[in-house]
């Protein structure tokens, strides 16, 4: 028979002590883990489409407090209602798969022009105000100068109150739809002091006088009168005059 002194005795139970506490935290570490996985199990994982005119982050924003819960507590319609809040979207779509997992669409509206006033101002193809955001994608958009300057004219996420701009809106929709090569071509879009439309393009900074009225008929015209120049290009001239009836006014550049 081996006797235990009180020394030894008194090591053995401190060792037991301590052993207990070390299991009694690695218990509670591993309850706490648990509860933290179990309480996550059920959280969505939220897969947004490409977009082609915003960072994702800037939509991420709006919608991380509706979205932190559990994926059968998210409510859709309030995802559509507040990203479609935003001014640069269209439409917005959102579907909810199960076990965890909620798809997002967006359809976007795409700046087509600026105008040139403090803040800038982009534009839709429908005239629609999209404000300058810093997560703004790169675009090579055209400015539209001499318009009405007055920030009532231009409401956040709706079509601009200008009738001049919203005409203008219109021909430079029509230029990229059907005359590309012009629109990629174009830095500015401007009103003269004779409410007459002046464009002037990248290259070599050629203006073209397009008049007051008629305008949608002159742009046909210069488009049939470039294909009649190959290998020559409209920027070839200092400018081209379309305000006379079928004909065009062209200055060559001076060499």
């Amino acid at each position: 028979m081996h006797m235990i002194n009180n020394k030894n005795l008194n090591y053995l139970r401190k060792t037991l002590f301590y052993f207990g506490a070390l299991g009694s935290l690695m218990c509670l570490f591993i309850a706490a883990f648990w509860w933290d996985n179990q309480k996550n199990t059920n959280k969505p994982h939220v897969t947004f489409s490409n977009t082609r005119v915003l960072n994702i982050d800037s939509y991420k924003s709006l919608i991380h407090k509706i979205i932190d819960n559990d994926i059968d507590k998210i409510n859709l319609d309030q995802l559509v209602d507040t990203l479609e809040a935003h001014p640069y979207t269209k439409v917005v779509r959102v579907s909810r798969h199960y076990p965890n997992q909620i798809i997002i669409e967006i359809m976007e509206r795409e700046p087509i022009a600026i105008v040139n006033k403090n803040p800038l101002v982009l534009l839709d193809d429908h005239g629609i105000v999209l404000p300058n955001e810093p997560s703004l994608k790169s675009f090579n958009l055209p400015f539209m100068t001499n318009f009405n300057k007055d920030s009532l004219l231009y409401p956040p996420g709706k079509k601009t109150l200008s009738l001049k701009l919203n005409e203008c809106i219109s021909l430079i929709s029509e230029i990229k739809n059907k005359y590309n090569d012009l629109y990629n071509n174009l830095s500015e879009l401007k009103i003269t002091s004779d409410n007459e439309i002046e464009l002037v393009l990248y290259d070599n900074s050629t203006q073209i006088f397009l008049g007051n009225d008629f305008i949608n008929y002159r742009i046909n015209v210069l488009k049939e009168f470039e294909k009649e120049l190959n290998p020559k290009k409209i920027s070839d001239f200092a400018y081209l005059d379309m305000r006379y009836d079928n004909q065009v006014i062209a200055k060559r550049r001076r060499s």
